[in-house]
């Protein structure tokens, strides 16, 4: 079997490296495959965005079609470039700094504007720098975003329902449907639930999140937070498989 992963750096496994871990050892997609004994791809990339998530599913017709797909979508508020000098995409800034609504209000930090200048130098950094401050200031708002994930959301579920994997799919998502009956694994809600890093103790954790060890002053999931979280995406798995009659 095969298991398809992608979305940003908690699918990825963030910040392991921090404390002399190995993400592609012992993050929670491995997990799940060692489990199941599937083969893992894991296309994530700290930084990512929803347009790299639909550029990795949609970017070039592939005839193969895997056994189980896990999606994370990611910050709204991120986007990437194809850098024509590079030959590769770029994040213009990665980190999770890229979703904090403040930019939106109050325009960037300064740990953001360094490293614009580290990654794009001292005469495009002050550019790309400009262009941001704009965009965040005048172009992209609350609406824009949710309306851009939601987009990004249905397509990907269009995609899976039209490869016969609408059970066999996984998605972890911002998105939320007020009006209508939860449709997503909301529970592992990766942002919502690293906001709260430092909840406060007087206040209940809303009871349809899931609560996992982090990374000290990081926010990322620890080793002890990734077989929680392999641990419940495990339970789901083998719930939709046994509906099929197909687990293992």
């Amino acid at each position: 079997m095969k298991f398809y992963f992608d979305g940003d750096s908690f699918t990825y496994g963030g910040s392991l490296d921090k404390v002399g871990a190995v993400a592609e050892e012992v993050r929670w997609s491995k997990l799940v495959c060692d489990h199941f004994g599937a083969e893992e791809i894991n296309l994530s990339t700290g930084g990512a965005s929803n347009d790299a998530v639909m550029r990795h599913t949609f970017g070039q017709p592939t005839t193969e079609v895997h056994d189980f797909y896990f999606f994370q979508t990611t910050i709204p508020s991120r986007g990437e470039i194809f850098d024509p000098r590079k030959h590769r995409w770029e994040y213009p800034v990665t980190g999770a700094e890229t979703g904090n609504e403040g930019w939106i209000k109050y325009g960037l930090n300064e740990d953001v504007e360094t490293r614009c200048m580290e990654r794009w130098g001292p005469i495009e950094g002050p550019k790309f720098i400009q262009w941001m401050r704009f965009g965040f200031s005048r172009v992209h708002n609350e609406h824009y975003g949710r309306t851009k994930e939601t987009i990004a959301y249905n397509a990907l579920k269009a995609y899976v329902a039209s490869i016969g994997r609408a059970r066999r799919s996984f998605f972890s998502t911002l998105v939320r449907f007020e009006k209508e009956k939860p449709c997503t694994d909301n529970k592992y809600d990766l942002y919502h639930i690293n906001k709260i890093n430092n909840w406060p103790k007087h206040k209940v954790v809303p009871p349809e999140l899931l609560v996992y060890d982090k990374i000290p002053n990081d926010g990322h999931p620890s080793v002890e937070g990734h077989k929680t979280i392999a641990k419940y995406v495990i339970d789901i798995v083998s719930e939709r498989l046994s509906d099929e009659g197909s687990v293992c």
